[in-house]
């Protein structure tokens, strides 16, 4: 190993020789994921046909619940594969839908690859190759016959600019659609508040009133504002309200532990006892109260506490409970209390008021056209960005100042870059231990039984290590979630992107780049401290002997690490324990509840295969089979989860997908670091030279275009927002309107104004035309006319080329249509879902004209709603429904989950206004009545 930097004494190894001597370690690789990932799909196959709510739990939701798998042991796997996007977006949400594609794409973008490499390139490499050996294998050529040669550099640099073509020919299409399902998706949601509504941050003392807010946005000329909600500064409300919601679970519990769960005390009552616990009494009347209660608990209580001695126990919990209840009245009605005065006495004033605002226009344009104008004269002040939903919003930190902001960002960024070295330290000495070289020291007779045993070598030198790795990695979500809360934050959706976009840049230098150097580095740390000059070449030389992790990297998660992903350990294991400690009934519904999707634990991992795929495109092609592999694997292991499993937290619609292209997009920077390094030492200055176009092509499409993609896709075209009320007979023949009012134009007689030549004038031929054009022809010459040629030619492939990639968002894609014909049924008939409430038929029988035809297909998220009526959600079920599940014997659900902000449920985060003023607060959760107990 130590050879390869010694430059100046021996000439430097070719980096084929070692990489072929570990090609066929591949089966052992392929064997062992294949081992690990059968196992894990026979398991999950098991576990799922034996409890199936529990590895499938939004199918027990009330409302866009998947369609019920049953107990079947391999059929979810074609019931999986036929679910339609229509499905996806109407269940899951647009998000959901797009990441999918991506997986889609990515697979697609791998195969076309890999027949370009192994049609291609490996049958040119080895033709070209004359110091290929005779006697290499088949399987051997395949894999490595693109890797490192002195004669066949051209087959890299062709395949360079072709690579880069295809890349950015999928990733532009794909851009193209998800801008055009973002712009379909907020134009039929356009009703709805969070489309309606802008978020201001920076509010000037001078606006910090709602009324000068407001009327400043009209007359700004943006249109009619509907409300605006500057949010209060009211931490201490937010103390009393967790206190009233700690004191509501220690009640629950007590009861639970009098009552059990279920109830089977005959007579048992839960709603008179809600009312005697909940009811806030006086003097007499309090005394009176509290007795009914006694006496109550005691004829339900369970039977431990009827003898004498259980008796005296029950008194005693009695007496807890009294006082916890008394507690509970007064935090309660204190915070009732609060609210009431608040409202009464609050004019908006800045000292009671944040810097934070939300304003709700009347209609989405004025929105979108509000936050991309500077609608105040100090360019530091009133920030406007489209506002996120009200569920997206994370509360405890929106009212952050700007300075406490700033300062938080940096230290959150100076932690995270200390925790990047500390963890490339680990990760450095990692794969230096795990080595066979390393392990001799603490295991001698470990090396020797390697080399008798190609299964031990094998899982010692690669499984090993990429596993160790990717179990170290596991953790560092959770970490980098942390430090983006404690940035600040303003919103769930922008800390889920941050982790993203970090975690990612976290397994780009982890993985990739300490698990290509650390060996060469730790061999002969001390002459490229002397001499820097080597570190290129030692890049150049040590990228293409890595290939054999990275291709084992790519089998192990693919074949091995995706299939344990359905087994979900983790969250399994929480939810089992958790309902084996549960109690009462909200502890229950917790536990049983579908976990919020985290963009965090699946989005990096795949943005990390596919840079490694481009690094390693013509060196080792037979990764892209591998990558392929991964991706439709990848891609229904996470339609599993997305459908069956995962619950959305927030809607983006598409949001946060257009970074994630342009990362994509960015790792061909690696790539040509490493086709522009290999031709740098072989000596082909020429290669090098030809190559360097690229780095500015993809310089301008990562800075210009990526950026125009960014801020096109994030706000819908002022064209879009009318485009449904015209017909489409005047969109398609937009071309010949023109056409007849010129000549209409033309005939009219001129007044010799200064602005007639302006006026459109019929085109008459000039007498010396021909004449000119002859010497023109005659001056310029035949290689004047060749140009033109090729010009014609190229402008006619560059638009058969863009009529492939581009996209028209003036047309509803197919998927809604699919949509309105599946879930959108007006009248009194139901959809085929089955999931519309008799209040919803009854609230569209009104807004419906009686004229309107039964069972016409119209859009039930393009409806005009009232105020009253508005929606707050960006998404196509209603209110939050879809957090219902089907009662069981332990808890009914009747209330939703607390997990957004503590105090509050999260069906009350419905509008812009502060969860703790306005918000639904939990009420007592009382044990459900055991089936089969009569009264």
């Amino acid at each position: 190993m130590s050879s390869v930097l010694v430059l100046e004494d021996t000439p430097p190894q070719d980096p084929a020789d070692e990489y072929l001597a570990h090609a066929s370690d591949l089966l052992t690789q392929t064997t062992f994921s294949l081992l690990i990932g059968g196992t894990a799909l026979f398991w999950f196959c098991l576990l799922r046909s034996r409890w199936p709510d529990v590895y499938a739990p939004r199918g027990r939701l009330l409302f866009a619940a998947p369609a019920r798998i049953g107990k079947t042991f391999f059929r979810w796997i074609s019931m999986v594969l036929h679910v339609k996007d229509a499905d996806i977006l109407f269940s899951a949400g647009l998000d959901a839908l797009l990441v999918l594609r991506l997986f889609r794409m990515l697979a697609w973008l791998s195969f076309s690859a890999s027949l370009i490499g192994l049609l291609v390139v490996v049958p040119a490499k080895v033709l070209l190759d004359s110091d290929s050996s005779k006697d290499t294998r088949l399987y051997d050529r395949v894999v490595t016959a693109a890797l490192g040669s002195k004669d066949s550099l051209v087959v890299h640099f062709a395949f360079a600019y072709v690579f880069t073509a295809l890349v950015y020919y999928y990733i532009a299409r794909f851009a193209y659609e998800t801008v055009a399902l973002r712009w379909q998706y907020l134009l039929r949601v356009r009703n709805t508040r969070p489309a309606r509504s802008i978020m201001v941050t920076s509010i000037p003392r001078e606006l910090a009133r709602e009324q000068r807010l407001k009327q400043h946005f009209e007359e700004c000329g943006l249109g009619n504002v509907l409300s605006v909600e500057i949010v209060p500064r009211i931490e201490r409300l937010g103390v009393l309200v967790r206190r009233r919601y700690q004191l509501l679970k220690r009640i629950e519990e007590q009861i639970v532990l009098m009552l059990g769960n279920p109830c089977r005390a005959v007579g048992y009552d839960p709603d008179a006892l809600h009312a005697l616990l909940t009811a806030h009494t006086h003097g007499a009347e309090a005394e009176i109260r509290r007795a009914s209660i006694r006496q109550a608990l005691h004829a339900w209580a369970l039977p431990q506490f009827h003898s004498e001695r259980g008796a005296r126990r029950l008194d005693a919990k009695l007496d807890q409970l009294d006082l916890v209840l008394r507690r509970f009245h007064h935090a309660d009605s204190v915070l009732q209390e609060v609210r009431s005065e608040w409202f009464s006495a609050y004019d908006g004033r800045r000292e009671r008021s944040s810097t934070v605002g939300y304003v709700t226009f009347e209609n989405a344009a004025s929105a979108h056209l509000a936050a991309q104008s500077f609608t105040f004269s100090q360019p530091f002040e009133m920030r406007v960005d489209l506002a996120s939903e009200p569920r997206d919003v994370f509360w405890q930190l929106v009212t952050l100042p700007r300075v406490s902001r700033q300062m938080r960002a940096f230290f959150s960024l100076a932690t995270y870059i200390l925790m990047l070295l500390y963890w490339l330290t680990l990760a450095f000495l990692l794969s230096t231990l795990v080595s066979l070289d390393s392990l001799k020291t603490y295991l001698p007779w470990l090396p020797d039984l390697a080399e008798k045993n190609r299964w031990i070598k094998a899982l010692f030198q690669y499984t090993t290590p990429t596993l160790m790795l990717s179990l170290m990695n596991a953790c560092i979500p959770y970490i980098l979630s942390w430090l983006a809360r404690l940035e600040g934050i303003q919103s769930r959706s922008a800390i889920q992107a941050s982790v993203v976009r970090r975690y990612y840049l976290f397994l780009l230098s982890n993985v990739l780049l300490i698990f290509t150097i650390s060996r060469a580095v730790l061999a002969d740390y001390s002459k490229w401290i002397d001499n820097p000059a080597l570190i290129p070449r030692l890049l150049a030389t040590r990228l293409p002997t890595a290939a054999p992790f990275f291709l084992d990297y790519v089998i192990l998660h693919a074949l091995a690490l995706y299939p344990v992903q359905l087994l979900q350990f983790g969250s399994i294991f929480l939810a089992v324990f958790r309902r084996t400690v549960c109690r009462t009934p909200r502890q229950f519904a917790d536990a049983m509840r579908p976990n919020y999707v985290d963009w965090a634990f699946i989005l990096p991992q795949p943005m990390l295969v596919f840079t490694v795929l481009a690094t390693y495109s013509s060196l080792a092609p037979f990764i892209f089979v591998l990558g392929a592999v991964y991706f439709v694997i990848g891609g229904f292991v996470t339609k599993y989860l997305l459908y069956y499993v995962y619950s959305r937290q927030f809607e983006t619609a598409g949001r946060f997908i257009l970074p994630v292209l342009k990362a994509l997009a960015g790792s061909l920077w690696h790539y040509y670091v490493l086709i522009i390094g290999l031709c740098a030492l072989k000596g082909k200055v020429l290669y090098v030279l030809l190559l360097l176009p690229l780095l500015y092509i993809n310089w301008y499409l990562l800075s210009r275009v990526s950026r125009q993609f960014y801020q096109s896709g994030k706000f819908v075209p002022s064209d879009m927002w009318n485009s449904d009320r015209q017909s489409p007979a005047v969109l398609v023949n937009t071309d010949e309107t023109p056409a007849v009012d010129s000549q209409q134009d033309a005939s009219r007689p001129s007044h010799h104004t200064s602005t007639d030549y302006l006026l459109p004038r019929p085109h008459v031929p000039s007498p010396f035309g021909d004449l000119l054009d002859s010497i023109d022809r005659e001056y310029q010459g035949a290689g004047s006319w060749l140009w033109e040629r090729l010009r014609v030619r190229l402008e006619r492939t560059w638009s058969t080329v863009f009529s492939k990639i581009y996209v028209n968002p003036q047309v509803p894609p197919a998927i809604f249509h699919d949509l309105d014909r599946c879930y959108s049924l007006t009248g009194r008939s139901l959809s085929q879902t089955n999931y519309v409430w008799e209040d919803d038929e009854e609230q569209e029988a009104e807004t419906h004209s009686p004229a309107t035809e039964p069972n016409t297909v119209t859009p039930r998220f393009s409806t005009t709603f009232d105020d009253a009526q508005m929606r707050a959600e960006l998404m196509l079920a209603r209110d939050q429904r879809e957090s219902q599940i089907v009662p069981d014997a332990y808890t009914d659900f009747s209330q939703s989950s607390v997990s957004l902000l503590e105090g509050v449920l999260d069906e009350g985060l419905a509008v812009y206004e502060h969860p703790y003023l306005i918000g639904n607060l939990p009420t007592l959760w009382l044990p459900t009545k055991a089936p089969g107990v009569t009264g």
